[in-house]
């Protein structure tokens, strides 16, 4: 067989997802003609849906190097190097390819990846320019209009947000998108009032969705921050245990929506309520499928009794005689004289109540049993820290102990931190006799945090908490010098009451 042929058979075989074949066609290729171009960009394909991006990177660059004035060849180079995260060079290649020009599906692929590259690295106003470049070759597209709205809600540029939220709705009116970027930048700018019509506006118009009751939970928060009601927290339960009836959830929904529960009563200081939402968090199958209730008490409109009714109709019978004499309601409206054409346009129009989209999905669906579950490092901490808080309020301390040690397992370097110092801290509510040997060992563990990054303030943070507890206020105080003035603000008043003694 030729070059040629090895090349195409190559091709076909990556086009029918058998990467290892054409990776094999390819090299065949490349060892029959060591510069072929064609040969190294099918080799770099297959290494591309193989993962192998560095492979990859190799073989687009033999691409480049025997084919330097093609456009594609530089694209395809870019587009490995920002798959293996070397964005520097990945935006110099990109922008060689879009010099040299590039067939039209690959030039709205570099527009989209220019701006997606530029996004990462901060050049947002960058970003925009590139991505509406894309959309100026393909029309409006979604994905792309969802970014431009997560760069304007960054750049704290609420108008053009909400104009990108509008574009999104006309494409797609029934979908929640649009009106979830519209709420969030409407709650970023405190503007509540608006994000409240926001979310009837959704209700309304859109499916319901998971992330439409999350967002209507957020609003609460909100709320709370404002008028400081906790009766938010209620309303926001009461959001989750909707969200959970009315939408199909996934295992994921389940667990964030116990978990999201759990904050909310441990904000209420409900520390048992609390456990038995983080309890079903980590069961969240049988939670569900048991009909787990979320709120605590369900309050049931006062029932009507066939009496209540007819001395209801028997008044506004009543209210009726009053104003209007001996006319029913018939008679009442034959009185009103017509206009020229017969027409009585000026009675006010009663118009259908729009139908509730919202089908009650808690009865007919359940979970598989033996369904899969998988926990995220996030969802992990966030279980671990509020069972730390709820045996904080319910004084438990050896429960909080055994939290805090497998929170000091926890990839993320501020759940590791909480981990240790909550140790020391139970420990010491417990009058351990070696607390203050604990301690000691903590904060030498955050002042050799500092030495290998000094930037680490959450360290610094930590380390000054840990001064105040064992009452070393001086060195404390020389600490807080290395903080923000607002965070060395709150942790001064918090060593100036420990001085006082808590008065």
């Amino acid at each position: 067989m030729n070059v040629k042929e090895i090349i195409a058979d190559s091709h076909l075989a990556f086009l029918n997802q058998e990467n290892e074949t054409a990776l094999r066609l390819a090299n065949q290729a490349i060892s029959l003609d060591k510069t072929n171009p064609d040969a190294y960009k099918c080799a770099g394909n297959a290494c591309m849906s193989l993962n192998r991006y560095e492979d990859a990177v190799k073989n687009y660059s033999l691409a480049v190097k025997y084919d330097p004035n093609n456009g594609n060849r530089y694209f395809d180079l870019g587009f490995a190097l920002a798959a293996a995260e070397k964005l520097a060079d990945a935006l110099k290649n990109l922008a060689k390819a879009e010099e040299l020009g590039c067939v039209p599906e690959n030039l709205v692929q570099l527009y989209n990846l220019l701006g997606i590259l530029c996004f990462d690295i901060g050049r947002y106003d960058d970003a925009l320019v590139n991505l509406s470049k894309a959309e100026q070759l393909i029309g409006p597209d979604i994905d792309i209009l969802q970014r431009k709205a997560i760069i304007y809600g960054i750049k704290n540029d609420i108008r053009n947000g909400l104009l990108t939220a509008n574009q999104i709705k006309l494409i797609a009116p029934s979908e929640y998108t649009g009106y979830k970027i519209a709420l969030k930048l409407l709650i970023q700018a405190k503007r509540l009032d608006a994000a409240q019509k926001e979310i009837e506006r959704a209700k309304k118009y859109a499916a319901p969705t998971m992330d439409f009751y999350f967002d209507c939970m957020t609003f609460e928060l909100e709320k709370y921050k404002e008028d400081n009601d906790k009766e938010h927290f209620r309303d926001a339960l009461a959001i989750i245990e909707k969200a959970l009836k009315f939408v199909k959830p996934t295992v994921k929904d389940v667990i964030e929506s116990y978990i999201n529960a759990a904050e909310l009563y441990l904000q209420l200081e409900d520390p048992d309520r609390t456990i038995e939402c983080l309890n079903a968090a980590q069961n969240p199958i049988g939670a569900y499928n048991n009909g787990f209730e979320i709120i605590i008490k369900t309050y049931e409109p006062a029932t009507l009794t066939e009496y209540d009714i007819e001395d209801m109709i028997e008044a506004d019978r009543q209210k009726i005689e009053d104003q209007f004499g001996d006319y029913g309601l018939e008679e009442m409206v034959e009185s009103i004289e017509p206009d020229e054409e017969g027409n009585r346009e000026y009675l006010t129009e009663i118009e259908d109540e729009p139908q509730n989209n919202e089908q009650d999905n808690a009865e007919a669906y359940k979970f598989n049993e033996f369904e899969q579950v998988e926990y995220s490092t996030e969802n992990i901490d966030q279980i671990n820290r509020l069972y730390i808080g709820a045996y904080t309020v319910k004084k438990d301390f050896d429960k909080v102990i055994e939290y805090a040690r497998k929170l000091q397992a926890s990839e993320n370097t501020h759940s590791n931190y909480i981990g240790k110092y909550t140790e020391a801290n139970a420990m010491k509510e417990l009058g351990l006799p070696d607390w203050t040997e604990k301690y000691e060992e903590v904060i030498k563990f955050f002042r050799n945090a500092m030495i290998k990054d000094p930037t680490d303030l959450m360290a610094v943070t930590f380390r000054v908490q840990c001064y105040i507890d064992i009452g070393r206020y001086d060195e404390a105080e020389q600490l807080c010098n290395l903080l923000s003035k607002e965070v060395k603000n709150s942790l001064l008043e918090k060593i100036n009451e420990a001085k006082s003694g808590g008065d």
